[in-house]
């Protein structure tokens, strides 16, 4: 679910990035901490200031300005079924001796304010309508409100809307398989499908096509809950991948839900990670460059293994693991012997399994100028 920030003016919409967002909260806590700066917001409960628990008030005595006064800082909604409209309003007073002009409220989406007072006069208090439509929502909401005003002492303050989305139909423990196992042994695992809606859920058909693993569907209380288990082939194709699993169903908010398959099939022998990728460095900073490389033996005892390489400038440090069965390789760079281009090679791993004697991890990179 993508979370940005959408700016309500009169007339205007606005939909800000997570990235700016997250500036926008540094830069509030650092206004929360910096309590020597004039326009520091502080929480009413932390002093004695005569404010509501919980909400935002400006410092110090009174002024011939605003002073805002928000009785409530969080709204927490409980669990909702997804679809489900949550609205509430945050309550805002103006106990100073000016009116104070809420200039703008910023919101994660979908987040909407569907009302809000332009001006409160002093001595009234005005309410910010907020509207949340869960359609599209599942799990855990953090919703981030920003409120712009006209208090010199509190010009904006962080509100929070938040709350937990059932969805129409759950795939618990989440939505994803991740299955590795070794060639000749295979691996499984399961999610469950769980029913939220009143109607009795139906599963039509299971769809996927790749030959990694193949899939099985149990039914444990029917129309209501189901396990789907993703077997992986003992002799499938090796390596990493990523598949996508289509659920059919009788649902008519939720017909086909998407499950991501992530396999990895790999051999008694092998390494991790698959290649050595050291990114893009400059010539003056690749000296600091460095990497491990594990190599196992599943089972191993008295695992031996011997690292090298075709790459100039290129050293390797192994030290075989306590148990036998693995070795761990530090991977750097060497300054003077680097040269400015791409970095492309081999580390070869010689071993004593008779079966996998030579293992050829691929090495790449990329070195610019200063």
């Amino acid at each position: 679910m993508q979370l940005g920030l959408a700016e309500n003016r009169p007339g205007e919409h606005l939909v800000i990035s997570r990235a700016t967002r997250t500036i926008g909260l540094l830069a509030l806590a650092t206004l929360l901490v910096s309590c020597s700066s004039p326009h520091a917001m502080v929480p009413a409960g932390a002093q004695d200031s005569g404010a509501a628990k919980h909400g935002f008030t400006a410092p110090g005595a009174a002024s011939k300005g605003p002073k805002a006064v928000f009785p409530e800082a969080r709204f927490d909604f409980g669990e909702v079924p997804s679809g489900v409209v949550v609205e509430h309003d945050f309550a805002v007073s103006n106990q100073g001796t000016a009116p104070m002009s809420i200039q703008k409220v910023s919101m994660t989406t979908p987040l909407l304010a569907t009302q809000m007072p332009q001006q409160v006069a002093p001595g009234a208090e005005g309410r910010i309508h907020f509207k949340l439509d869960t359609a599209n929502l599942g799990g855990r909401f953090e919703g981030t409100i920003l409120v712009f005003l006209t208090d010199p002492a509190l010009p904006q303050v962080n509100l929070t809307f938040a709350g937990h989305i059932i969805p129409a139909i759950e795939l618990s423990p989440m939505p994803a398989f991740f299955v590795a196992g070794q060639r000749g042994r295979g691996n499984r695992a399961g999610i469950e499908i769980v029913n939220h809606e009143s109607q009795p859920l139906g599963i039509e058909k299971i769809e996927h096509t790749t030959e990694r693993f193949t899939t099985q569907l149990e039914t444990l209380k029917r129309g209501q809950r189901y396990r789907l288990t993703l077997i992986l082939k003992p002799d499938g194709p090796g390596g990493r991948a990523t598949d996508t699993v289509l659920i059919r169903t009788t649902s008519k908010r939720m017909p086909v839900l998407k499950v991501n398959a992530n396999t990895y099939l790999y051999q008694r022998v092998h390494t991790f990670p698959d290649a050595v990728d050291f990114g893009t460095w400059r010539i003056g900073d690749a000296g600091g460059a460095a990497l491990t490389l594990m190599t196992y033996q599943e089972g191993g005892t008295d695992f031996k293994a011997q690292l090298s390489t075709d790459i100039p400038g290129l050293t390797l440090k192994s030290e075989r693991g306590p148990k036998g069965d693995r070795y761990q390789a530090e991977i750097s760079l060497v300054f003077q012997k680097i040269r400015v281009g791409p970095i492309k090679g081999s580390i070869f791993i010689d071993t004593n399994d008779s079966e996998f004697s030579r293992i050829v991890v691929p090495v790449y990179g990329q070195i610019v100028e200063r």
